[in-house]
C-alpha cells in the first residue's frame, strides 16, 4: 500500500538517508567483485589502508578511531587478519600494549587492490565539478553525523582533495 493511502508524507531526509545508504551498499559490492580475487573483504582492505596511512604500523585504538568501529570489534578482525597473515602484532611503546604491523602479505595484497577500477568506472559519470560538490557535501554531513554523535576524538584523514585544490599540493 503506497505511503499516501496511510496519510504519512514521504520525508524527503528520510529518501536522502536510504539513497545514500543504498548507494553506499551497490558501490561497496561493486568493489568487492574486484577484491574477491585477492580474498579480501572491503572492511579489510580499509583496515590494510589504514594501517599503511600510519606508515605501516598502527595502535589498534588508531585504527578504531579512523574505522569508526569499537575497539573490541576491531582487534577480534585484527586476530584474523594475523591469522590469515596479514598483520602482525608487536609490543607497543609507552602507554599502548600493542602495535600491529602490516605484514609483506599484506603490503603485497592491499598494493594490489589499490589499482581497482570499479571506483573510477562509477565515479566518472559525475564531472569533476561533481565530484569535488560531493565530496564537499559528504564532508558536511560526516561532519554533523558525528557532531550528533559526541564524537570529537576521530582522526580524519583527507581522503579526497578538490581538484582545485589538487594542483596546489606538494608530494614530498
Amino acid at each position: 500500500m503506497p505511503v499516501e493511502d496511510h496519510g504519512l508524507e514521504a520525508d524527503e531526509f528520510f529518501r536522502l538517508w536510504v539513497l545514500v545508504a543504498q548507494t553506499k551498499d551497490a558501490i561497496l559490492r561493486a568493489r568487492q567483485v574486484e577484491y574477491a580475487p585477492f580474498g579480501i573483504s572491503n572492511e579489510r582492505r580499509a583496515l590494510l589502508w589504514i594501517i599503511q596511512s600510519y606508515g605501516g604500523s598502527a595502535t589498534p585504538v588508531q585504527i578504531s578511531r579512523r574505522f569508526f568501529r569499537e575497539l573490541q570489534s576491531i582487534t577480534e578482525m585484527l586476530r584474523r587478519m594475523e591469522k590469515d597473515g596479514l598483520v602482525s602484532r608487536h609490543p607497543g611503546p609507552g602507554r599502548s600494549k600493542t602495535e600491529v604491523r602490516l605484514t609483506k602479505k599484506g603490503w603485497d595484497v592491499l598494493e594490489q587492490s589499490l589499482h581497482n577500477e570499479t571506483d573510477r568506472r562509477i565515479f566518472s559519470v559525475l564531472t569533476p565539478d561533481e565530484r569535488d560538490q560531493l565530496a564537499v557535501s559528504l564532508g558536511k554531513l560526516r561532519q554533523r553525523a558525528l557532531a550528533e554523535l559526541g564524537v570529537t576524538d576521530v582522526e580524519l584523514s583527507v581522503l579526497y582533495v578538490p581538484m582545485a585544490q589538487a594542483g596546489s599540493l606538494t608530494v614530498s
